[in-house]
């Protein structure tokens, strides 16, 4: 797919995201209905509402395309690209005033490579955005991978499985080691968001366990743009399907790893 059409998508996003920011921040969270899906997995009317905005407003750009959402699923029957989006990764957060939300848009072309993301944070005004090929930026401004070789001077995101209990004392067993080995551990609530922190140098690693595509589609085309790496847990594992995942800076990626395997046995 050709450069041109990739900045044409992804110019639509970013406005996109900027209009479905601007139109959760007018909300009321105290009048949010608020329902619940799984284990520890919620849906407000807002998320609903956003969704809809975002496939709109892509949709008539772009009426080729397919869309994957979180809240309506696949939708359309173009031979184009698809769209993966999540209208509000990290809801809890949201439905409580907790600033780290975000809204996730990335771009499949029509061979089903991930060919573009953006992820706005719309309270603190961030809007991180990647093109295959082409680099990661913030805010228009290029970022890159913090390039921390050593871990005892890693800060790790460790996001407990919320949703997958069975595994919850291998879990804290991996996050213990982790702790004691690194320079100090962080959680923010939205997959997102931690992908982009990894890429622009904040932290150096961020996994998590069973997460969906589209939590992870669009940050992980803005971390391996800024120079990161993502895998899953395993080699046996299929990242898509299973949602494990493990995010870094790319120079710390096979110690981590090797702390996955030991304390998990994957």
């Amino acid at each position: 797919m050709s450069y041109n059409i990739l900045q044409e998508r992804l110019d639509a996003a970013i406005v996109t995201a900027h209009d479905a920011g601007n139109y959760i921040l007018l909300q009321e969270t105290s009048n949010i209905r608020v329902s619940a899906k799984g284990l520890n997995d919620s849906v407000s009317d807002t998320d609903i509402a956003v969704e809809k905005l975002i496939f709109n407003n892509l949709q008539k750009s772009f009426p080729g395309d397919r869309f994957l959402g979180e809240e309506q699923g696949e939708r359309g029957s173009g031979n184009g690209g698809r769209w993966i989006i999540d209208p509000i990764d990290g809801t809890d957060n949201y439905i409580r005033s907790i600033p780290n939300f975000t809204i996730s848009i990335a771009y499949e072309d029509s061979s089903g490579n991930l060919s573009l993301g953006v992820v706005y944070n719309p309270v603190q005004k961030e809007l991180f955005s990647a093109v295959k090929g082409c680099g990661a930026f913030i805010n228009g401004r290029t970022i890159n991978v913090s390039g921390i070789t050593d871990p005892s001077s890693a800060v790790s995101i460790i996001a407990p499985p919320r949703k997958s209990y069975e595994r919850t004392s291998d879990y804290f067993r991996l996050m213990e080691d982790i702790f004691l080995n690194t320079r100090d551990v962080r959680r923010f609530g939205s997959a997102a968001l931690e992908l982009c922190y990894v890429a622009c140098g904040r932290v150096e690693a961020y996994y998590e366990m069973g997460l969906k595509y589209y939590d992870i589609a669009a940050g992980m085309v803005v971390l391996k743009e800024a120079g990161g790496r993502y895998s899953s847990f395993s080699h046996s594992e299929n990242l898509i399907e299973n949602g494990n995942i493990l995010a870094t800076n790319g120079y710390l990626h096979d110690w981590y790893s090797e702390k996955i395997h030991d304390n998990m046995g994957v």
